[in-house]
């Protein structure tokens, strides 16, 4: 029985896959759920390597990333259903650091996330979270994949 889940959001139509299942198997188990979203702020240094790069230009982009994390997490906060509350996480890290780092240390017992489904392969070059949380979690992982149709046709 599972009593305390994590649910990673990013806006995408496997997160949102994810949420669905997290919120059915929190309602079902009379779970808390918890929303996390995270960002990553990791630029240079403004004028190490990217000219033109001002100090207020470096804080207008970070507080737009931190923004565009907040929104996600409403976003996802808007998706449960009545009476239905969830805890909320936005952290300035990478994604699977995050996810860890937050499942380690506030005893969950189940996370959620969705996946893109890219395959090993391709998930050597341009990285894997789902991978990387199922592979390093002492925790049950919940890996997610949207439907077909539900995902976005290529441009």
């Amino acid at each position: 029985m599972f009593t305390k889940i994590l649910v990673a959001f990013d806006r995408s139509s496997h997160a949102r896959a994810a949420l669905v299942q997290a919120i059915d198997i929190a309602r079902t188990q009379q779970a808390s759920l918890t929303v996390l979203t995270s960002y990553s702020t990791v630029l240079a240094w403004p004028g190490a390597t990217m000219p033109g790069l001002t100090q207020t230009i470096y804080d207008e982009l970070m507080e737009s990333a931190r923004a565009e994390g907040q929104a996600a997490i409403d976003e996802a906060v808007k998706q449960l259903p009545d009476g239905m509350t969830a805890a909320t996480r936005l952290v300035d890290a990478p994604a699977a650091e995050a996810i860890l780092e937050e499942a380690g240390v506030a005893g969950y017992d189940l996370i959620a996330l969705g996946s893109r489904g890219r395959g090993d392969v391709r998930s050597v070059f341009l990285g894997s979270v789902s991978h990387r949380v199922l592979h390093s979690s002492h925790i049950p992982v919940l890996v997610v994949t949207a439907s077909e149709e539900a995902q976005p046709s290529p441009a």
